[in-house]
């Protein structure tokens, strides 16, 4: 499964040829992330390209949902100014807008405390204004739904292409790790009783933009795989934020019947990097997979338990 797009050189000059604006003086390929691809342009626009089908099937709902988030939150987000098409995939959607200040956080561990502590006042500021949207409007508007059982049949179907592409790829004691967690996870999300909430989905710290010179997080970007899902999966890369923050970050979307809200998150951050691993093969990005193969072998290794043990203890 390779990318449809143009290479490079090529996309530069389709988007170029597309753009309606005055004339272009520069445009350059700024990130390549798994599913989309951003241009920037003259330094003050940023152009937003699927990479896959699904993704560009999605791409009317991302927008749609920017403008709606656009008057209810207080954190930057995009604001689609202008929906293009390439002709090379036909009619391949892109859609522009205003660049917003700052560079991609890459990695929680490097910041300092008084820099983990901002990012978490940023994301409780964040949780709160999506926590404040209305379900149906979000339904009106195309967000999907993630109830419990649906959770559940998503990683029964992860579960299927683990077995199908991944599970021989693994050390046998690996191999039995990640089945017994992937079990454990359709159960506990089977019996979850969670009420669905506006997530990110995607929520890597790469997809939040920080302002190195003020030290202060600028905005939200990736918004394709929003939906009304688990409070709990916007936390699940942020453990290197320390576990007193992330309790006080759950307690924020964790409802008091919620009693498999922590349990879930420890698993969602022990089964990550098997999504990266998968995907890599899938994509036969045979970097991509190796990291993430290696980052599934050191989460495999701690305690199921260990997560629920030290959050206990605080």
């Amino acid at each position: 499964m390779r990318s449809p797009l143009p290479d490079p050189p090529a996309l530069v000059r389709a988007v170029r040829a597309a753009w309606p604006g005055p004339k272009v003086r520069s445009i350059r390929v700024d990130q390549a992330g798994w599913t989309n691809l951003m241009l920037e342009v003259d330094g003050r626009w940023m152009v937003r390209i699927p990479r896959w089908r699904s993704a560009a099937e999605s791409l009317g709902f991302e927008v749609r949902l920017l403008e709606y988030l656009a008057g209810r939150t207080g954190i930057r987000v995009p604001s689609p100014r202008w929906i293009g098409g390439l002709d090379e995939p036909a009619g391949w959607p892109f859609f522009v807008y205003p660049k917003i200040p700052g560079a991609p956080l890459p990695n929680v561990a490097a910041l300092d405390e008084r820099a983990r502590t901002t990012l978490a006042r940023f994301l409780a500021r964040l949780f709160r204004d999506l926590d404040a949207c209305p379900p149906g409007p979000l339904r009106r508007l195309g967000a999907r739904a993630g109830e419990p059982q649906l959770y559940a049949e998503r990683f029964r179907r992860l579960e299927s292409r683990y077995r199908r592409i991944g599970a021989s790829r693994l050390p046998d004691g690996v191999r039995r790790e990640v089945s017994a967690a992937l079990g454990e996870a359709i159960d506990t999300v089977a019996r979850a009783q969670f009420r669905p909430v506006l997530i990110h989905q995607d929520l890597w710290p790469s997809h939040i933009l920080w302002d190195s010179r003020t030290g202060r997080p600028t905005g939200v970007i990736d918004w394709e795989d929003a939906r009304l899902g688990d409070p709990a999966a916007d936390l699940t890369t942020f453990a290197d934020l320390g576990v007193g923050r992330l309790v006080r970050l759950g307690e924020l979307r964790r409802r008091p019947t919620d009693r498999l809200f922590w349990r879930r998150l420890e698993l969602y951050q022990r089964l990550l990097p098997l999504w990266g691993f998968l995907f890599g093969i899938e994509t036969r990005n045979r970097a991509l997979a190796d990291r993430h193969r290696n980052e599934l072998r050191l989460s495999m290794r701690s305690a199921p338990d260990e997560f629920a043990r030290t959050l206990r203890a605080t």
